[in-house]
């Protein structure tokens, strides 16, 4: 997620080019395999069982190794093994920038310090940034909210979105609302003893980019089936939510996605707005927090 981020920032700055951002990321795509790859090539898990996770990952909040662990796959030191042959992003974006001369390492460290200044981010931020691990990123671009479940749900989804859609996201600096006009959206509501509304929502490309990278497969516009994929995405997450809650003893109730293709005004107590991007698509994830949410169609 780091290449995404601060690639993206270069862009805008005009200090690399559209083509030479995807020249970097074309690089590091060549160095960046995902753990289960990683097992199988080096004889420690069959094709199989890497599935096998990969599939309980679409049930259960954890990550690969996590689970590749209490299956009795791989032990901790395996796991750690593996995780250091991934490399770290943020070295393997500088090594390729470097190797594509395109900037020099000298040039990458002013610029992430422009960066930093800009975004008022600490030194302990840009580590967070630099790691790659959303559950590291995703607090530096939240708006003032409130901890508690509302958070836990966002920090779920974003893990999903990484996990079960694409790895290949951004994100801009979110911001809370009182009423969010949408593009074409899916949304669901969680009601009980707690009350929210989970949605995606953008122009025709981003809508695309969430339901193809999710559903693995191609749509040629944005109709019920395209929508009914994006629908399905925050179904799974709130599933993961709504039942890591009831162990807590949280009265929790799923609500049917709601979808539309049609512009919708939605109004709340508080609606939170992140820009983020997939599969360099802009797309709006849209939370609203409380009761008093209510959707209405135009």
């Amino acid at each position: 997620m780091f290449a995404n981020i601060f690639g993206s920032y270069l862009v805008r700055k005009n200090i690399i080019t559209e083509d030479e951002f995807l020249t970097i990321k074309m690089e590091i795509d060549r160095t960046r395999v995902k753990l289960g790859l990683i097992a199988v090539s080096e004889k420690l898990m069959t094709e199989a069982q890497a599935e096998e996770i990969n599939m309980k990952q679409q049930l259960m909040d954890k990550k690969f190794g996590d689970i590749a662990i209490s299956l009795g796959y791989l032990t901790s030191a395996q796991v750690d093994r593996l995780l250091s042959l991934q490399g770290n992003e943020y070295m393997r974006f500088c090594q390729s920038a470097v190797d594509k001369e395109i900037m020099t390492l000298e040039q990458i460290e002013g610029a992430l310090d422009y960066y930093k200044k800009e975004n008022g981010f600490t030194f302990s931020d840009m580590e967070d940034i630099k790691s790659g691990d959303v559950d590291r990123i995703l607090p530096l671009f939240l708006p003032d909210i409130p901890d508690g479940p509302f958070k836990d749900l966002m920090a779920l989804t974003f893990r999903c979105i990484n996990r079960l859609a694409s790895d290949d996201i951004s994100i801009k600096r979110g911001y809370t609302t009182l009423s969010y006009r949408t593009g074409a959206v899916a949304s669901q509501e969680i009601v009980g003893d707690y009350y929210v509304t989970t949605a995606f929502s953008g122009d025709d490309k981003g809508i695309l980019a969430i339901a193809e990278a999710f559903a693995k497969q191609f749509f040629d516009e944005v109709d019920v089936n395209a929508l009914d994929s994006v629908g399905e995405f925050i179904n799974i997450c709130d599933g993961l939510f709504t039942t890591a809650a009831s162990l807590e003893g949280m009265n929790l109730n799923l609500m049917p996605p709601r979808l539309s293709k049609d512009p919708m005004e939605i109004n709340g107590s508080m609606i939170v707005v992140i820009p983020i991007f997939i599969n360099q698509q802009p797309l709006d994830w849209v939370v609203s927090l409380g009761k008093m949410t209510e959707i209405k169609e135009n």
